[in-house]
């Protein structure tokens, strides 16, 4: 009699521990799901990261050469580190949940701190620059555009390529060119050939209207300027609270894993009372 009461009670036993062993299970495999789910969103965005970063030193490069504030080039820089970076890390995370390592998962943790820290410096640099932007525009920007036209290489590119791009010539208007060096060394033209509407050799030498627009560069270059650091700041701002929601799933499944662990570590068959029971 007193045996069949223990048999009962260590199958009771028996049940409740399959019920809990049950809702771990379940509730690790939910933290599983929503990791990966994470990671890839995650993934996804370091991809659109670094593209935005490179496509901003490919594509705007013309803004690099005439910026003599070094923020943008930083903030461009940047963003290709952060993306690459966010890459890895999600490359980090997958690896971590097959092998099942909390000290991968804890350094994928920490990693990813370490992007919402970056992605916040980016994303304030950003914003707060785009309120700098015509100030430094109008104090700088005729130094570089005007003045090392003739005798820097890539600022001539630069200018050239932003001319012809945005129809423009000058820095406040064409009117710029007629006290540069450039036109001491170019007496018989009036503005460089990219500032005309129809680009042919020694167009430049007519300024009428309809040959050269007579509107500067500065007003088009601060538009663009502008929405491109706000692209940024709202991207980065975007993938700083996702990070915020990768700790604390992360957190959850570093937890289930700890428990995992433990249980298998301190779980141990001994025979009591002639029954196998876990201890």
């Amino acid at each position: 009699m007193e045996k069949n009461e223990v048999n009962k009670r260590d199958l009771k036993m028996k049940e409740n521990k399959r019920q809990s062993d049950r809702k771990e299970n379940s509730c690790k495999e939910v933290c599983k799901y929503l990791f990966g789910f994470y990671n890839m969103v995650f993934l996804l965005c370091g991809c659109l990261i670094c593209g935005l970063g490179v496509w901003t030193i490919t594509e705007k490069w013309c803004f690099l050469y005439l910026m003599e504030v070094k923020t943008y080039q930083v903030t461009a820089w940047l963003l290709v580190s952060t993306g690459v970076l966010s890459v890895l890390t999600a490359v980090l995370g997958y690896t971590a949940v097959g092998c099942e390592s909390r000290c991968l998962l804890g350094t994928y943790t920490v990693l990813i701190v370490l992007v919402f820290m970056v992605e916040s410096v980016i994303g304030l640099m950003s914003y707060v620059y785009q309120e700098q932007i015509g100030r430094d525009l109008s104090d700088k920007l005729v130094d570089t555009f005007i003045l090392r036209y003739d005798t820097d290489k890539h600022v001539m590119q630069a200018v050239d390529r932003v001319q012809q791009q945005f129809q423009c010539c000058g820095v406040n208007s064409f009117s710029d060119w007629s006290a540069s060096p450039w036109k001491t060394d170019h007496p018989g033209l009036r503005v460089p050939d990219s500032c005309c509407k129809t680009q042919s050799l020694g167009c430049g030498e007519r300024d009428h209207p309809s040959n050269i627009p007579y509107t500067g560069c500065i007003h088009r270059f601060k538009v663009e300027l502008s929405q491109e650091l706000y692209l940024v700041s709202l991207c980065s701002l975007g993938v700083g609270l996702l990070q915020v929601m990768g700790v604390i799933i992360t957190t959850c499944l570093f937890s289930s894993m700890k428990e995992n662990n433990r249980e298998k570590k301190g779980s141990r068959m001994a025979m009591k009372q002639g029954v196998w029971r876990s201890v």
